[in-house]
């Protein structure tokens, strides 16, 4: 019994003694764990502040390897921000002082406005005074002019007033024309004189061209005509189909004549005939469209060469390129048989010298009298004058208001308003009037003479009307019992306006009224 026991308690002591030295050796366990973590997080924190050393010297290295260059620079612009600071300081005490200057001299001037505001007040009222007693005086002395005339005022000032009208009328009617006479007789002088210099500067040749009406047929070699009129008439037909140009064949002359409103269309005929009459080959209606294409391309071509040469000559810029055609179109076109072709051209060259007479532009001068007869290349499409339609074309592709003015104004479609204007309507006159340019009909040369005499007649007071110089010259004579002088001069006015309004002739009509006094007296001879 006493052995188990002994044995028990050794058992129980042995436990004891084991639990009690695993729970030391668990203690130092722990405490060894707890002294290396120790060292472990103060060796981490000696690293980081090494780290952190390091990171202070590489941002110091940095920073002075980066603000070393520019510290000079720096310290400069320190230097000079600081100088304008000062500056600043300066002339803001400086500011402070011219404002309360100002401020001083605006109190000082305030109260002079304010005393010159009262004595104005105080003149002011006087001169209403003044004013008062004026009106005063004037009832006075009229009530004292009526009673000493006895009449009514207002019967005398309107007799005075009618003769001083009717005075300084005539006054001023004898002045009007003096004027009018010198300035006529100035303006005559120095008109000639610009447009001598400019006849003596222009030396352009002069065109002859008067069209070609029909197409001669050679009488020796009559196979031609033959091959043109087939027995059914069907290449003529197609002829004028293709051309939209009535065809006439005058046989007994050797000739076909052609006819239509487009000169183009005109010309492209001509050239189709002449073609068909150089066929050596059978003429068939097939034929005559394969080769009247060829010729309208050809045709089409030499319009928009002829339009180049006329702006490279005149030395146009940036025109476009439907004008240019336009331009090469008057080629085709004729008015008065003078060729609209070299008549533009040469408007432009003397629209350019007179210009450069004048002051203006010669450039734009040229520009506008190359454009002005324009509209002369359009057909019926196109509703209005020439002068009109061609102004419009000419805007909507980009033209100047001035030179659209020009072109529109040329024959008074529009009442011309610039110098410009004027010099396009003179260059006109110039080139379609001078001898040779132009020839009219016997027809046309009596109707004008019909027309000019019928307006010259319809005015009162005229006697008689002769013209002269060839239709250039309306000598009007007026009874001198019916029309006086004044009277004379607005005849001559408003028949010219008639002239202008009624009448469209190329060139210009001079109008001369002639009032002639006669007055004789007689004595009887007493013979003895």
């Amino acid at each position: 019994m006493m052995s188990l026991l002994y044995i028990f308690i050794s058992l129980v002591s042995t436990v004891a003694f084991f639990l009690m030295g695993l729970y030391l050796f668990k203690k130092w366990a722990i405490g060894q764990a707890h002294k290396e973590a120790q060292e472990i997080l103060n060796d981490i924190q000696n690293e980081k502040e090494v780290l952190e050393l390091d990171l202070i010297e590489k941002k110091q290295e940095l920073e002075n390897k980066i603000f070393s260059p520019y510290e000079k620079e720096l310290n400069r612009l320190e230097e000079k921000i600081h100088e304008l600071e000062l500056e600043i300081e300066e002339e803001t005490k400086r500011l402070s002082e011219v404002k309360n200057k100002l401020s001083e001299n605006y109190r000082e001037t305030q109260s002079q406005v304010d005393s010159y505001q009262h004595k104005m007040k105080e003149k002011l009222s006087h001169l209403e005074s003044l004013k008062e007693e004026r009106t005063q005086q004037k009832k006075n002395f009229k009530k004292a002019l009526e009673s000493h005339l006895n009449a009514n005022s207002e019967k005398l000032v309107k007799e005075l007033s009618e003769s001083e009208i009717q005075e300084w009328t005539h006054y001023f009617e004898k002045w009007v024309r003096e004027c009018e006479a010198q300035t006529k007789d100035q303006t005559e002088v120095l008109s000639k004189k610009i447009l001598n210099r400019v006849f003596n500067r222009f030396h352009r040749p002069y065109c002859s061209e008067r069209g070609i009406p029909y197409v001669e047929i050679d009488p020796e070699r009559p196979h031609q005509k033959e091959k043109l009129l087939d027995a059914q008439g069907e290449n003529i037909k197609t002829i004028t189909q293709i051309t939209g140009c009535d065809i006439l064949v005058e046989e007994e002359r050797n000739s076909i004549s052609f006819g239509g409103f487009d000169p183009v269309r005109r010309e492209f005929a001509r050239r189709v005939l002449e073609r068909a009459l150089r066929e050596k080959y059978e003429l068939n209606p097939d034929k005559i469209k394969q080769f009247a294409e060829t010729i309208r391309k050809e045709l089409m071509a030499h319009i928009k060469r002829d339009g180049d040469l006329m702006t490279k000559e005149l030395g146009l810029q940036n025109v476009a390129v439907e004008v240019r055609k336009m331009l090469g179109s008057l080629r085709y076109r004729y008015s008065f048989t003078q060729n609209q072709y070299f008549h533009c051209t040469e408007v432009g060259w003397l629209c350019g010298l007179i210009s450069s007479e004048l002051g203006l532009d010669i450039k734009t001068g040229r520009r506008a009298g190359a454009f002005h007869d324009l509209g002369k290349a359009m057909d019926h499409e196109f509703e209005g004058g020439h002068a009109v339609i061609g102004a419009q074309f000419i805007e909507k592709h980009g033209e100047a208001p001035d030179i659209v003015h020009a072109v529109k104004a040329h024959h008074y479609d529009e009442t011309p308003s610039t110098p410009l204007a004027f010099a396009v309507i003179a260059a006109d006159a110039i080139s379609g009037s001078r001898p040779g340019a132009r020839r009219s009909t016997m027809e046309s040369y009596n109707q004008k003479i019909d027309e000019l005499e019928s307006i010259a007649r319809s005015f009162k007071g005229v006697s008689d009307c002769i013209i002269l110089n060839g239709g250039r010259e309306c000598r009007i004579k007026v009874d001198a019992f019916k029309v006086d002088d004044v009277l004379a001069s607005q005849i001559a006015k408003d028949v010219t306006k008639r002239i202008e309004e009624e009448c469209s002739y190329p060139g210009q009509i001079k109008v001369v009224v002639v009032r002639e006094s006669v007055a004789s007296e007689g004595r009887r001879s007493d013979h003895r």
